[in-house]
C-alpha cells in the first residue's frame, strides 16, 4: 500500500520487509517535494536521483540499496509522482545537473562579497545592539508572545 500525508509526502509500505543496522525496515517515507528540493536540483547538489531520494527517505543510502524488487518499483514510482516535471525529464533524458566549479577569479569574487555582507552583518548588528543578523528584525521567536496591537477583542463572542 502507498499512502499520501497531508503534506504531500509518500510512505510506502513494502511487500518484503528487511532488517538494516539492527532494525527492521517495513516502510519508506518520502518527505513531500519543495521548491528548494527544484532549486538545488537545478544547481547540481545531486550527482543522481539517489541521492535525492535517500534525502526525501531520511535513511541511508544502504536502505534504499537493500530495496528488493517489487518494492524497488513501488518506491521510484511514488518519488516519481512526486518530482516536478523538470527533474523527471532530466532523469529520464540522464541529464542530471552538475555543480560548475568555479574559476579562482569567481571564487576570489565571491570571498569578498561573503566578507563584506559578513562585516556589514556585524555593523549593523553593533549598531541596533541585536546579536542575531540573519533574522528578520519582526521575528519574535516560538513562544514569544506577540505584541500589543491596539485593538481591545475581549468583548468579542
Amino acid at each position: 500500500m502507498i499512502s499520501m500525508d497531508k503534506n504531500g509526502g509518500r510512505t510506502v509500505h513494502l511487500f518484503i520487509p528487511f532488517e538494516f543496522g539492527g532494525r527492521k525496515i517495513e516502510s519508506i517515507t518520502l518527505a513531500p517535494m519543495c521548491f528548494g528540493h527544484l532549486l538545488r536540483w537545478s544547481a547540481g547538489d545531486w550527482q543522481d536521483s539517489l541521492g535525492l531520494v535517500v534525502e526525501l527517505a531520511g535513511v541511508e543510502e544502504g536502505v534504499i540499496r537493500s530495496l528488493r524488487y517489487p518494492d524497488v518499483n513501488r518506491v521510484m514510482e511514488a518519488f516519481l509522482a512526486m518530482m516536478p516535471t523538470e527533474i523527471q525529464q532530466d532523469i529520464a533524458n540522464g541529464t542530471i545537473p552538475q555543480r560548475r566549479l568555479a574559476s579562482p577569479e569567481e571564487a576570489l569574487e565571491r570571498v569578498k562579497i561573503n566578507l563584506a555582507e559578513a562585516q556589514q552583518r556585524a555593523e549593523s548588528a553593533a549598531t541596533n545592539g541585536s546579536g542575531a543578523t540573519d533574522a528578520p528584525q519582526n521575528f519574535q521567536g516560538p513562544g514569544v508572545p506577540l505584541p500589543e496591537t491596539g485593538f481591545d477583542l475581549s468583548d468579542e463572542p
